[in-house]
């Protein structure tokens, strides 16, 4: 199996060194990302909504994209990569997407990884409003979690475009193996963000972060009105090209991992040499011919106490 042999520690010297602006760095670090492979999720200078009292008479909200405090925070309690799936050779070729599920997931629990969906605020019955996608620093507890920001610069502004009537689709045809667990498809009343480029941080803490080209955030709202308490069927997903891929590595259970190492069709080991698995795309930009691989990522999230 190929490894790459740039290593992640130099990623995260690049992210320390780096700002966000608008969501999206700049510089080497992702190679001019928001200029050549799409342009970066920004934030959008007002939001405006109509809800519909009890009453039945309608009324008109906005919210700006300065998010305040008392904005409605919802931290990941679940992430699972559903495509690719991601391939070992253990004295034979073994599909060890679980394993990769069970440590991102391990660290959720334990409040290793926090990510966090700011809203301002979480009201289904608008049209839209200004949402934030962030690193936390949370603490966990059985009755309540409180999280804030781990790094402030570390945010990705978008906007969530609420649907009450048609799913929130951001599954790409033709990017998915019908033979895995299938992307969420979230149904009304859902969000939906633009597509652009963002930075995800670390999926567990021994990975470095993960540049997403097309990037799109959806979800369903637990509930048709506000207060909402969870966010369900939800689905993160990206472009990341195979020079890239090639960069996300580290350990997973004390096992070496490389993203592109891994990936069937890419450096990965095959179950069946008779019948390989090829889980690797072209690019979405007509532009470039560099292949990579969509990922697809499904969560679910809970409410928690943000501290600014």
């Amino acid at each position: 199996m190929r490894w790459c042999r740039r290593r992640a520690g130099g990623w995260l010297v690049a992210i320390a060194a780096l700002g966000l602006v608008s969501g999206c760095y700049h510089g080497d670090f992702i190679e001019l990302a928001c200029d050549r492979q799409g342009t970066c999720i920004g934030s959008a200078t007002e939001a405006t909504g109509t809800s519909t009292g009890s009453s039945g008479e309608t009324s008109s909200g906005s919210s700006t994209t300065a998010i305040e405090a008392g904005l409605d925070a919802y931290r990941l309690t679940k992430i699972e990569v559903a495509d690719p799936h991601f391939y070992y050779d253990f004295g034979g070729c073994k599909d060890v997407t679980d394993l990769l599920n069970f440590s991102v997931n391990d660290e959720i629990g334990s409040g290793g990884i926090s990510f966090v969906l700011l809203f301002d605020p979480a009201d289904p019955e608008l049209n839209l409003a200004p949402m934030i996608l962030t690193d936390g620093e949370c603490v966990v507890g059985v009755d309540k979690t409180t999280c804030g920001y781990k790094n402030p610069d570390f945010k990705v502004s978008t906007v969530a475009n609420n649907s009450a009537d048609v799913a929130c689709d951001a599954v790409v045809p033709g990017t998915t193996n019908p033979n895995y667990p299938q992307p969420n498809v979230a149904a009304p009343t859902c969000f939906t963000s633009p597509r652009g480029t963002v930075i995800l941080p670390p999926l567990v803490a021994a990975l470095p972060p993960m540049v997403l080209y097309d990037a799109q955030i959806v979800g369903s709202y637990g509930s048709p009105t506000a207060p909402v308490d969870t966010l369900v069927s939800g689905l993160i997903t990206g472009f990341i090209p195979q020079s890239q891929a090639e960069q996300i590595e580290g350990m997973i259970q004390s096992f070496p991992f490389n993203m592109w190492g891994t990936v069937a069709g890419g450096a990965s080991c095959q179950v069946d040499v008779n019948a390989p698995i090829d889980d690797t795309d072209p690019n979405p930009n007509p532009d470039l011919t560099e292949r990579g691989v969509w990922i697809y990522l499904n969560f679910v999230a809970e409410r928690v106490e943000w501290i600014d």
